[in-house]
């Protein structure tokens, strides 16, 4: 008797089953995406059990080309946007423009939860025990965007603009070219990494950037 030929997420989650064996996963066929479920174990650097959390992970089908969404079920964390959950469990583990450039890339199921998922809750512990996270905290909302402009891509918001425009038009960006942001050096010594990264988030959210930070809010 033949068998189906497993899908690259079902390959992949042989990973997942050896890294975190209490996760478990079933198709959902009637939303064509792959549901995770189970306990997620969170350790300290040492080794020492945290605690246990109950989560799930819906996987859309167009895997590894996707962001999953990470729901916590078991509600230890507050139901409050400070704590960068929503109001049903849904967590905001990281923002918005890394995960799209990471899902352009192509995932791996096991590497999004070791890299993404384990360290939000190591985080959300961590807080709960000494009130305040562990690491840099991005604000809410477009103010989030604002600083991921500012402190990971490095650019005023006057910049940005100059930046979201040539991108929008399709100019042609030169790697020799001065920079957009208007430093006067060559885009390859300044902000080529941010233009590279800004590529693969899509003209939708390159226009919503653009419009928010035109409108100031």
């Amino acid at each position: 008797m033949s068998h189906a030929a497993k899908s690259l997420f079902e390959k992949h989650f042989a990973e997942v089953d050896r890294r975190f064996p209490k996760l478990s996963y079933r198709y959902n066929g009637k939303y064509n995406c792959w549901r995770v479920d189970g306990e997620l174990d969170i350790c300290g650097a040492k080794g020492e059990y945290w605690g246990t959390f109950q989560i799930a992970i819906v996987v859309p089908q167009t895997y590894p080309y996707c962001i999953p969404i990470v729901q916590e079920v078991s509600r230890i964390i507050p139901r409050d946007i400070d704590w960068h959950i929503s109001s049903d469990g849904i967590c905001c583990i990281d923002i918005t423009h890394r995960l799209i450039a990471m899902s352009v890339k192509g995932i791996s199921i096991a590497d999004f939860i070791a890299e993404k998922v384990y360290p939000f809750f190591a985080n959300q512990l961590y807080r709960i025990e000494v009130k305040n996270y562990a690491g840099k905290e991005y604000e809410h909302a477009f103010s989030g965007v604002k600083q991921f402009y500012r402190e990971e891509l490095l650019l005023s918001e006057g910049a940005a603009i100059n930046v979201l425009n040539a991108l929008i038009e399709s100019q042609r960006l030169k790697r020799n070219a001065p920079c957009l942001c208007g430093s006067g050096i060559k885009m390859k010594n300044c902000h080529l990494y941010a233009l590279e990264l800004l590529k693969t988030v899509g003209v939708k959210q390159l226009h919503q950037d653009l419009a928010a930070f035109i409108k100031g809010i």
